[in-house]
């Protein structure tokens, strides 16, 4: 084979195994005869105790036999065999941490501090590798880069826990097949959980590796216990006689999943993802804990210090899409004292936003989701809101919001629910859940513009970011900050707004639209910092900003929102690789402000803004 061949079928099989796995993520789509009608879901189905395990390989194969794909990463009928292979920590200063949706239940990212040191995904310019750089923050007169640590994939996520650096990575695998000339065949995705001793930040020391088959879907980390979600898809080989199955390695030491491992649902025909829910104690080298079972795939995660949520949606349809019946499936799983074990199942109509979309309190799970679909007439949709016992036992719902929109922003704040809709004009629902058997509506605000993302100011006061409709014609363009005043639930009001790239010849972005870990506030002071992408256009000329936007947020101010200033890393006039200075995230380390993109980390004055640190990655 050529040295050109080579480097080609191998970006071919990659591009191909990344269409399809991103297919198969967000959910099932299955064409029905024209002339069947399938059945829209209209309340919840309970599935507890359906959860099955397969007797025999017979058995699992008999049921992957149905599936109705068949993926296109095989590229052959032979075995193949595989390649070989907070508070402020001491000496540090007050510091914001992750944005995270629940308090004790820290969420993977890729950016962490302990006070005094940043730890930062990256990628090395020189290498092009990915890296985690580790950089002595605090006190910012001495802020320096103390180490790199090479990563063989992609980091998808990082914690840091006590003295411990964990790393998240996943990548693609090849699978060989056996001969005289290795041929790659297929590849298969695998997620790395790589825990680094940081008793010396200069030298890292890599104390343990657990690695599973199956992409990366979201981890969170309650005490010392980690605990991800990944997706392996099983398939038969060797003309339905084989199947290859799931594996989990401790430190190499391998732990192959075996047909009683994987459970299924005995109405889930045709699925063939393996779910796996894992749990690794980064304090000690116990083996990890998990549950195995097939599902259609899961696309959502909410955590509560006891239970793992995750979430998928199917869609069931006549091929030419005169109807579409939707709904989504929440797997609940215990992962109490880091064990892990599956409770209950079940399915609601419609589909769910994110995480933010599903919340425990008390025991009980509220889900709020959005049902509808495109029909000939228009836009047909509603929102609703579920509430389920510690068993998902259906115990109240409120259906029908929002006739003609859907779901844009949804945040569950204690006996409060928050829904943001959309389709001219954007409603923001103020919804009663005190009680978990009759949800109700309490008022509603309608303005231009729609908020993506709700933050909490404080307990009758909302922080929304968004996107802008200066027009009033239901155009989204520009970004959109928002106070809004809750105090009077039957009457909110938004009390100010700020926004950014509206005028006709410019178009803003920010990453903090559709991940809340690039949004940073600090109640306390009343900053706020979003990422901030700018483009305009003007004649032959085009221009492009990048950096953060800073602000202040004060119930006090004439302004309730005002622009404190902002913070760039480069311009891309200026930078050829002007990409790796867009800033990801913002954070706050005593009385500095840190910006941090994948090749600079900036300190300036909280006060000022005045520059008094930089470090280059």
């Amino acid at each position: 084979m050529s040295e050109t061949l080579w480097p080609r079928l191998k970006v071919l099989a990659f591009v191909l195994v990344i269409v399809v796995a991103g297919l198969a993520a967000v959910g099932l789509y299955r064409g029905l005869p024209s002339s069947d009608i399938p059945r829209q879901l209209t309340i919840p189905e309970r599935d507890c105790g359906l959860l099955q395990h397969f007797s025999s390989l017979d058995a699992l194969k008999a049921h992957l036999a149905s599936s109705p794909v068949g993926w296109p990463w095989i590229y052959g009928p032979n075995r193949l065999a595989t390649f070989a292979d907070a508070g402020p920590a001491s000496g540090s200063a007050a510091y914001s941490g992750t944005n995270n949706q629940v308090a004790g239940v820290d969420e993977a990212d890729i950016v962490k501090t302990d006070g005094r040191y940043v730890y930062a995904a990256t990628w090395n310019a020189k290498t092009y590798g990915s890296e985690v750089a580790i950089v002595r923050a605090y006190p910012a007169e001495t802020a320096a880069l103390v180490s790199r640590i090479p990563v063989d994939a992609p980091v998808q996520g990082l914690f840091v826990d006590g003295p411990r650096l964990a790393v998240i990575s996943g990548s693609w695998s090849a699978y060989l097949l056996g001969g005289a000339m290795p041929v790659p065949y297929f590849y298969r995705s695998e997620t790395r959980v790589l825990v680094y001793d940081l008793a010396d930040p200069a030298n890292p020391d890599l104390v343990r590796n657990v690695t599973v088959t199956g992409g990366y879907l979201n981890a969170r980390l309650i005490g010392d216990v980690a605990t991800l979600v990944v997706q392996d898809y099983l398939y038969l080989m060797d003309n339905g006689t084989a199947v290859v199955l799931p594996t989990v390695w401790t430190d190499g030491v391998p732990r192959d999943l075996t047909y009683a491992d994987i459970g299924y649902f005995a109405d889930s025909d045709g699925s063939n993802v393996d779910t796996i829910v894992l749990s690794v104690d980064l304090a000690s080298d116990a083996a990890p804990a998990f549950e195995s079972f097939l599902t259609r795939g899961v696309y959502q995660m909410y955590v509560s210090p006891s239970n793992v949520y995750v979430a998928g949606v199917e869609w069931d349809a006549n091929p030419d899409r005169t109807f579409v019946a939707e709904s989504s499936t929440v797997h609940k799983v215990a992962i109490a004292d880091g064990a892990v074990h599956y409770v209950c199942s079940v399915k609601v109509p419609g589909t769910i936003l994110n995480q933010f979309s599903m919340d425990e309190r008390d025991g009980d799970l509220r889900v709020a989701t959005t049902l509808g679909q495109w029909t000939d007439q228009g836009m047909a949709t509603s929102a609703a809101v579920y509430v389920f016992d510690d068993l998902l036992n259906p115990i109240g719902s409120l259906t029908g919001l929002a006739a003609g929109e859907r779901i844009f922003a949804a945040r569950f704040l204690g006996d409060r629910a928050y829904l943001v809709t959309f389709r001219r004009v954007d409603p923001l629902f103020v919804l009663d859940v005190s009680d978990p058997r009759a949800p109700r509506v309490l008022g509603e605000l309608k303005m231009p513009g729609v908020s993506d993302y709700i933050h909490p100011y404080d307990e009758t006061h909302l922080i929304g970011v968004g996107m802008d409709d200066p027009s009033g014609t239901g155009r989204l363009h520009g970004l959109k900050l928002s106070l809004y005043d809750v105090a009077d639930v039957e009457h909110p009001a938004e009390l100010s707004s700020f926004s950014i790239g509206t005028g006709d010849n410019e178009w803003a972005y920010s990453e903090a639209l559709y991940d809340h870990h690039a949004f940073l506030f600090v109640p306390s002071t009343g900053l706020l910092a979003i990422p901030v992408g700018i483009s305009s256009w003007g004649g032959p000329t085009y221009g492009y900003w990048q950096g953060a936007y800073v602000f202040d947020v004060s119930l006090q101010s004439f302004e309730g929102i005002a622009l404190r200033g902002t913070i760039t890393h480069g311009n891309y006039l200026d930078t050829p690789d002007y990409w790796r200075y867009q800033v990801r995230r913002s954070l706050t380390i005593g009385d500095v402000l840190y910006t941090v993109s994948t090749g600079l980390v900036l300190g300036n004055a909280v006060d000022t803004l005045a520059e008094v640190a930089r470090v280059p990655l």
